[in-house]
């Protein structure tokens, strides 16, 4: 399954040509998805491609507008060197768009789309996944450093809303906020066990009965009941 993360991209150069470098991914930090990337994470995928990944339009494969054409791991993250095809008419909009950022002070969005290969729970945080090796595919230019509607409406956007939401609304802390989205995927997973007794074999459909969504709304009031009294 394809994931994305998505974030503020801190231009380190762009010039009139299209080439662009700065850090796709950085290392250690734990996002909103409770995910932390490790040093080393990319260090497969980055010898089979030699850094060509292609750059698309906010993840939609029949827009794209460059090449990545370096990529490199350091103490930092993944360092990423990119040429946009000026050929292309939303490749032109995407530079001219990414220099007024520049200009202005403004922030480029930024989005890796990938395949988690190896991942393991944090030994002090389960709720937290530690990526340990990733197949990066490709990587967007999006209108929003934090991308929860772009083109492909993925499970971290999915899950970076959710978590504002919780933050927001219910008044949930940052550990807080991980936990509960680690057990609500355990919960709506057809292919996890979930947590709750009473919301085992709950299954999510076109033809959902009214009594299973009330289960699944009792499950998830008992869900924020654990979380906030945790």
């Amino acid at each position: 399954m394809k994931e994305i993360k998505s974030f503020p991209f801190k231009l380190d150069a762009l010039n009139d040509a299209g080439e662009f470098s700065g850090y796709a991914s950085t290392f250690g930090s734990v996002d909103l998805g409770g995910d932390v990337v490790e040093k080393g994470a990319y260090k497969k995928t980055l010898k089979e491609s030699q850094g060509r990944i292609p750059i698309l339009d906010h993840h939609d494969p029949t827009r794209q507008i460059g090449w990545n054409v370096e990529a490199h791991e350091d103490e930092r993250g993944l360092f990423v060197r990119g040429l946009l095809d000026l050929n292309v008419n939303t490749a032109r909009e995407r530079h001219s768009l990414m220099k007024m950022a520049q200009n202005i002070g403004g922030r480029t969005g930024l989005s890796i789309g990938f395949r988690t290969i190896k991942e393991e729970p944090d030994r002090k945080r389960p709720h937290v996944r530690r990526l340990k090796e990733i197949q990066l595919m490709e990587y967007s230019v999006v209108t929003f450093p934090m991308n929860l509607h772009a083109g492909v409406v993925s499970v971290k956007a999915k899950e970076q809303l959710i978590g504002q939401f919780l933050r927001n609304a219910v008044g949930l802390d940052q550990r807080q906020t991980q936990l509960a989205i680690h057990n609500l995927k355990s919960l709506l997973s057809k292919n996890n066990e979930p947590d709750f007794a009473h919301s085992r074999n709950i299954e999510i459909g076109a033809d959902f009965p009214v009594k299973g969504w009330e289960s699944l709304r009792l499950s998830l009031h008992r869900l924020l009941s654990t979380v906030k009294g945790a």
